[in-house]
C-alpha cells in the first residue's frame, strides 16, 4: 500500500488523506486547492501584504542600524532629552532613548553606557534583582536631528511602571509626601545604593531626576550615570546640575572633591529631605515630619557626604528602618498615588 504525505504547495500546510485517489482538496489555511496526487489545480494564493506600517506619521530614528518609532518625550535632562520609542519592526519592544542636546557631551553618554554595561556583569551579591533596577543597555550609536546633526544616542530598555522622577512627586506634591512613603523611597534608593557601592562604583548624581519610583510597587530606579566613577579610582565630578546646586557639597561643586560612597548617601537625604518638602542645602524638614526621621535627615545631611568616613548604605538603611518603627509602629503597605496610577 502506497503512503503519500500531501502538503499545500500554497502554503506548506499538512493536507488531510484524501477521500479518492481521484478527489479534489482544498487547503484549510490558504484555500489552494489540490488534487489527490499532489499537483495544484489552483494558482497559489499571492504572497501576503506586509502589515502597514506603525503609526506612520510619527517621526523615526536610527541607532546602530536599528530603526525606531518615537512614542513621547519622558523627560528632559540638564544635557539630555530623553524619548518612550518602539523598534520599527512587526516584533517589536519598547526601549528609552536618550539623546545628547550638546556635541560636547558625546563622551558623557560614552562613559554613561560603559559604567551600565560593566555594572550589568558584576557578580556583587544581589545582582540578578537590583541590576533590574538600573538602566539596561540596548545599544549606542548617534541619531541625525532635523538638520542633519549627528548627536550621541543611548538606548535602553523600557521598565514598565517607573515613569516618576521624585522631581515629578514633588510637583503632585508641593508641600510634600506623606513621610511613610518617603520611608519606603529612601529605603529603596539606600539598597540600590549599597549594591553599586559593593559593585566597586559610585553615582555621583543622587539628585531628584535621578530617582524614579515605582507607586504602586514602592520601587525605585536609579538613573543618570554620567557622573559615576569607580570608587578605587575616583575623580572629581566632570558634569554637574546647575538647577540642583544645593543636592551637592561645596567641595564637590567646586571640583576640589570627589564623590564617595559617603557623598552619595548624603545626597540620597537630601533628596528625601527636599521630597518631603524641606530644604536640601539645610536638612530641614516640616513640622509634621516625626522627630525620629527629621533627626536622622539632619544627621546624614551634615556628617556623611563631607566627612570622607566610611559609609555603609546597608546599615544607613536600618537606622531608617528604626526611626520608621519608632515613629509608625511596625511596617505596613501605605497606598501612593500619582497621575496615571490608579
Amino acid at each position: 500500500m502506497e503512503l503519500q504525505l500531501l502538503k499545500c504547495p500554497g502554503c506548506g500546510a499538512k493536507l488531510p488523506p484524501p477521500s479518492s485517489p481521484n478527489g479534489i482538496l482544498t487547503c484549510d489555511y490558504c484555500g489552494a486547492m489540490v488534487s489527490a496526487k499532489g499537483a495544484a489545480i489552483w494558482p497559489k494564493p499571492a504572497r501576503p501584504a506586509d502589515d502597514p506600517p506603525f503609526a506612520p506619521d510619527r517621526p523615526r530614528v536610527t541607532v546602530a542600524n536599528t530603526r525606531y518609532v518615537l512614542l513621547g518625550r519622558l523627560g528632559r535632562g540638564d544635557g539630555s532629552d530623553v524619548f518612550l520609542a518602539r523598534r520599527d519592526s512587526r516584533i517589536t519592544e519598547l526601549v528609552v532613548l536618550k539623546v545628547a542636546r550638546a556635541l560636547v557631551d558625546k563622551d558623557l553618554l560614552a562613559h554613561e553606557y560603559e559604567v551600565l554595561e560593566d555594572l550589568q556583569r558584576t557578580k556583587a551579591q544581589g545582582a540578578e534583582y537590583f541590576t533590574r533596577l538600573l538602566p539596561q543597555p540596548v545599544a549606542r550609536g548617534t541619531v541625525k536631528d532635523p538638520e542633519g546633526v549627528a548627536r550621541a544616542a543611548l538606548v535602553y530598555r523600557w521598565t514598565s511602571g517607573f515613569q516618576h522622577t521624585l522631581a515629578d512627586v514633588r510637583e503632585v506634591y508641593p508641600d510634600g509626601v506623606d513621610p511613610r512613603a518617603a520611608v519606603w523611597m529612601w529605603k529603596r534608593a539606600l539598597e540600590l545604593l549599597g549594591f553599586v557601592h559593593r559593585a566597586g562604583y559610585v553615582h555621583g548624581a543622587v539628585l531628584p531626576p535621578h530617582l524614579l519610583v515605582h507607586p504602586r510597587d514602592h520601587g525605585l530606579m536609579l538613573i543618570g550615570w554620567s557622573s559615576a566613577g569607580k570608587i578605587r579610582n575616583l575623580m572629581p565630578l566632570v558634569a554637574t546640575s546647575a538647577s540642583h546646586r544645593d543636592f551637592y557639597f561645596d567641595a564637590m561643586w567646586d571640583g576640589g572633591g570627589v564623590p564617595t560612597p559617603a557623598s552619595d548617601v548624603a545626597m540620597c537625604a537630601r533628596s528625601i529631605a527636599w521630597v518631603l518638602g524641606g530644604d536640601p542645602a539645610t536638612g530641614s524638614v516640616p513640622s509634621h515630619v516625626p522627630a525620629p526621621l527629621a533627626e536622622l535627615l539632619r544627621a546624614q545631611h551634615t556628617s556623611s557626604g563631607g566627612s570622607g568616613l566610611e559609609v555603609d548604605a546597608w546599615s544607613v538603611k536600618e537606622l531608617v528602618s528604626t526611626a520608621a518603627q519608632e515613629a509608625f509602629g511596625p511596617p505596613s503597605y501605605v497606598p501612593f498615588t500619582l497621575p496615571g496610577w490608579r
